[in-house]
């Protein structure tokens, strides 16, 4: 009863799919997460190092008027120094001041870059300080005497302000009322397979959220440049206040700016709790603790170790455009495994019928180990196998339990009744005894599986055709050469009549049995979508 192979199968199937995804350059970290991405609909994507490079480029530095571009280009270039443990962001501006005369001054006390504030600052030894970061976080309400400025720079690009303050308390907290110096304009790389990767979830049905600690208005406009659906329409983050206000922006938005790591997770909890299946990509560690509550998490081999640490798959070239190889993979798996699985359950629903029924029933119980052997090696061990490492790219649609019982069902209900008609008929009418009865038996059963083999196989393929002829000849050589082993008995006009008419019934059965539930199921999983 026990459909050990199935296991096997299983194991199988999935170690495959990890060789196959590590030849594209993905490291697979958690074995279950390949069918949990194969059925994603909701992929969560942070724009920095997933949808851009992650290399930036200063474009612009602007003063605000008044005040001296040489002060501007010294506070940028010093506090972009003075961080040990530079981001991206500082990177580049070090780069761009790099080759240029700019003074630069030496710092007393740094204030690291923070997810949380936004800004990271620094004291100099000449007694200034300063603070660089997101405008609204620095000035609040303030920001609108320069928000023109801001505006007409981040329309195309992730934009800091620099400003001067009195300096910072225990706390790390920022000290006075912040005077704005500047801004500097700063382009993200996109990559270059960005739009193909995005067109192909798309195409998929997979909804796209686009979720960044960067301003909206810079991360709508990536968004759209690589085809993000609805990338015009995108809320700041700090907007959303309660857990209700992040669940109701989520349907109805696909970009969100301004987004602090807790939110990030909110976000996925919001939308895990509609019911969706959400896959996070992320390469920092402020999308660690989305990374870690998402059914499927992706980071990059270049992120952060606390991030390589919690995903599940790590894109060991820091390639986003793998992704679509990762979902065609599980695809391939899951889809196969349920189409193989429904070959072990009908043996597994047969025997376990038969076992209670027989208890009832004055004939011996019709089939010897070693027959169910000849069965299990051409009709399920060897189908199974060819077919469940096949190319197959079709979405993946409702439970897996559900979707290999329904395909399991007509085989197992024709086999038993075929069964019962052979005893009763056997016995009764033709007075044959157990081992003719037997022989009918195993013969009806393995051409019910040949029967579920084909359905199975439709479309036709080189391959498939091939497999069907091996299950039937291996199964008529087991039949004759090798009778004395299986248990096989000679036919009598009587076996062979009832053994053509079963034949024939079964099949008619079968083919409304499978027809009128695989059309059901069909109705149901679209009621679903």
């Amino acid at each position: 009863m026990i459909p050990e192979g199935l296991i096997l199968l299983t194991s199988t199937v999935l170690a495959v799919a990890v060789v196959r995804l590590a030849k594209s350059r993905v490291l697979v970290q958690q074995l279950y997460c390949i069918e949990t991405l194969a059925r994603v609909d909701t992929l969560c994507l942070d724009k920095t190092g997933t949808i851009t490079t992650g290399k930036m480029e200063v474009a612009a530095v602007r003063p605000v008027p008044g005040v001296p571009q040489a002060t501007v280009d010294t506070a940028f270039a010093s506090i972009a120094r003075a961080d040990e443990d530079p981001n991206e962001t500082a990177q580049a501006i070090v780069e761009h001041f790099a080759g240029a005369d700019v003074a630069v001054l030496h710092a007393s006390r740094v204030v690291p870059f923070s997810s949380d504030k936004k800004w990271s600052g620094a004291v100099f030894d000449d007694g200034s300080a300063y603070v660089m970061g997101a405008g609204q976080f620095i000035l609040g309400d303030a920001l609108a005497a320069v928000a023109d400025q801001q505006n007409e720079l981040a329309a195309d690009a992730r934009v800091l302000l620099l400003a001067q303050v009195d300096g910072f308390d225990e706390e790390g907290d920022i000290v006075g009322a912040p005077k704005p110096l500047g801004f500097i304009a700063i382009h993200d790389q996109i990559r270059a397979t960005a739009a193909q990767t995005i067109a192909y979830f798309k195409e998929q049905g997979v909804d796209l959220k686009v979720i960044s600690g960067d301003d909206p208005r810079t991360v709508s406009g990536i968004a759209a440049k690589v085809g993000v659906p609805r990338a015009e329409d995108y809320v700041d983050a700090t907007t959303l206040v309660t857990d209700d206000d992040i669940a109701a922006a989520i349907e109805r938005y696909s970009v969100f700016g301004r987004v602090k790591p807790e939110q990030k997770k909110a976000f996925v909890v919001a939308l895990q709790a509609k019911g969706h299946i959400v896959a996070m990509t992320g390469d920092g560690v402020n999308d660690t603790l989305a990374l870690k509550q998402a059914d499927c998490s992706v980071a990059m081999a270049a992120g952060s170790d606390a991030a390589r640490n919690v995903a599940q798959l790590v894109l060991v070239d820091n390639d986003f455009a793998a992704m679509p190889k990762v979902v065609a993979e599980g695809r391939r798996s899951i889809n196969n495994l349920q189409r193989s699985a429904s070959l072990f359950l009908v043996k597994t629903l047969l025997s376990m019928t038969l076992a209670v029924v027989f208890i009832f029933l004055p004939w011996q119980y019709p089939f010897q180990p070693i027959q169910m052997t000849l069965i299990s090696a051409f009709t399920i061990g060897l189908p199974s196998f060819v077919l469940a490492l096949e190319p197959n790219k079709d979405r993946i649609k409702g439970r897996f339990l559900e979707n290999v019982i329904v395909k399991s069902i007509p085989g197992a209900v024709c086999a038993v009744l075929t069964i019962l008609i052979v005893n009763a008929v056997g016995y009764n009418l033709l007075h044959i005894d157990y081992e003719h009865v037997s022989t009918l038996c195993v013969l009806l059963t393995a051409w019910i599986g040949a029967l579920l083999i084909v359905r199975l196989s439709v479309p036709f393929t080189p391959i498939r055709v091939a497999l069907l002829v091996v299950v039937v000849g291996g199964t008529v050589l087991g039949a004759t050469l090798l009778h004395s082993l299986f248990g096989i008995e000679p036919f009598t006009f009587g076996m062979t009549v009832l053994f053509a008419i079963l034949a024939l019934g079964t099949a008619v059965l079968f083919h409304v049995l499978y027809t009128t539930i695989d059309a059901w199921h069909a109705k149901r999983l679209a009621s679903m979508v």
